[in-house]
């Protein structure tokens, strides 16, 4: 039987092995991996046992190329979910804008109408009583109220009263005016969010669609090397995936920083604009990101879950091909931001830290959905947002980059060298929160929890590609 041996993030793939995954990340063209042993080599091997170990270092190259391989088709296709979160954020603030146009229009007709109506009365009143030279007639010949304000207006002689009730109404009448003109700008607004919106949606549908066929090639390549690295170690594919497992997560927790690293008093935050300009909590630094981050080659392997054990094959079999991942899903769900998000006056309780990952760690295994936020599908800002939602703490909104600029509004960011579990992971293609594409939550000792592609779901796993995490962490819980 085949298994998986990788996973991938947010609008990354990650497969599952027996429930284990191992990860994959990395940005453009993938490395051709090294030639593999052939099945012929890995028996005569198993009986020479003066060239076993050589290629077992052989295969565990081959499958760390691989995973780099298959990293390098992932990240495009995150930055591409990332960018129609945006679209699509930015097409709900156009319709929550024309929704509130309407409803002050609303408010300002029905004061317009009012004081129209005292205008009209005063034509009444002052015509019985020979006042100034208004006339009922004006009622008559009047098109509209807009009309017969304008002809009041154009009166000689009004009395302080009618001049005050004529002031009033044209006042009014100027605001209906106005907001009429920002319900047209707005329901352009709205138009071309709404293309914009549906075209980013395409764009990552047609990244995910090739992200996959690629991911396929280096799941299908993955599944073999694990099949013969336990028919020649005598293992199973189950112990040689959750070994894998365990060493991605050692070798990425010695690729990030520590709390002695260059890095601890550098990194630029985002402004509330996403643009990226304005400092950290800890000082000034460029933004880049962290020196202690790795060379860009690590990998991202999920946490094991307790697989069965098959049996060592005597002669191995031809391993059965895995079913192709799902084609990414349309979502149904929009993403989200607070209208009043929480600022925390004093540190919350660590415990809440503990919650947030315990929420995330009860939807392992949900869908990826762009655009969801559970109960039933996730995406990553989706999910980081909700895991904190529970512990009644806000994060920013629906969106990598305006939780990002939330925290650093706030003051929550500490350096990726102090992390601790619970913390929120930025990932960024350009080293500032501009270019934020996928959030995590940090579970500890190499690992996080995330939700990652279509045809994946969420998954527990080590922490990928170092190098591209923003030098700061969001700490939204506990002391900083």
């Amino acid at each position: 039987m085949k298994h998986s041996a990788r996973t991938l993030s947010c609008g990354i793939a990650v497969m599952a092995v027996l429930g284990i995954g191992l990860s994959v990340v990395v940005a453009g063209p993938a490395q051709a991996a090294p030639s593999a042993p052939s099945w012929d080599d890995v028996r005569a091997a198993k009986a020479d046992t003066a060239r076993a170990q050589s290629t077992v270092d052989e295969l565990s190259t081959r499958l760390q190329s691989l995973q780099d391989a298959a990293d390098s088709a992932s990240v495009s296709e995150m930055q591409a979910a990332q960018t129609y979160a945006l679209a699509s954020s930015q097409q709900q603030e156009a319709q929550s804008t024309l929704d509130d146009l309407g409803a002050q229009a609303k408010r300002a007709k029905a004061e317009a109408k009012d004081s129209a109506r005292q205008v009209a009365g005063l034509v009444v009143e002052l015509s019985r009583t020979g006042g100034g030279d208004l006339s009922t007639a004006m009622l008559i010949d009047a098109k509209d109220s807009k009309d017969l304000l304008y002809r009041v207006g154009t009166m000689t002689h009004l009395s302080e009263r009618s001049a005050t009730a004529l002031a009033r109404a044209q006042a009014d009448q100027n605001t209906v005016d106005a907001i009429t003109a920002q319900q047209s700008a707005a329901t352009k607004a709205l138009a071309k969010a709404t293309d914009a919106t549906k075209q980013a949606l395409d764009d990552a549908n047609a990244t995910a669609a090739s992200a996959q066929t690629r991911l396929q090639k280096e799941q299908d390549q993955q599944d073999e090397v694990l099949q013969q690295l336990a028919y020649l170690k005598g293992t199973s594919v189950a112990t040689e995936t959750a070994y894998w497992t365990a060493q991605q997560a050692k070798q990425a927790e010695a690729q990030l920083p520590t709390e002695t690293a260059t890095n601890a008093g550098g990194g630029s935050a985002a402004d509330g604009s996403g643009s990226g300009t304005a400092t950290a909590p800890t000082g000034g630094g460029t933004g880049t990101a962290p020196t202690g981050g790795g060379s860009g080659g690590g990998t991202q392997p999920s946490t094991p879950s307790k697989p069965s054990t098959p049996s060592t094959p005597s002669k191995p079999s031809t391993p059965s091909k895995p079913s192709t991942p799902s084609k990414p899903s349309t979502p149904v769900t929009t993403p989200t931001q607070p209208s009043q998000p929480v600022t925390p006056t004093q540190p919350s309780s660590p415990s809440k830290a503990a919650g947030a990952i315990a929420y995330a760690r009860a939807q392992l295994g949900k869908p990826y959905v762009l655009g969801g936020a559970g109960p039933n599908n996730w995406d990553c800002s989706g999910l980081v947002m909700m895991a904190y939602s529970s512990q009644g703490i806000a994060t920013g909104g629906h969106n990598v980059v305006w939780q990002y600029n939330h925290f650093a509004a706030i003051g929550r960011l500490v350096p990726l060298s102090q992390r601790q579990p619970g913390d929120i992971l930025f990932y960024s293609s350009n080293g500032t929160a501009s270019g934020g594409y996928h959030d995590s939550i940090y579970t500890g000792n190499g690992m996080m929890v995330e939700a990652a592609r279509p045809g994946v779901g969420v998954v527990e796993r080590a922490v990928w590609t170092p190098s591209q995490l923003l030098p700061y962490v969001a700490r939204p819980s506990g002391s900083l």
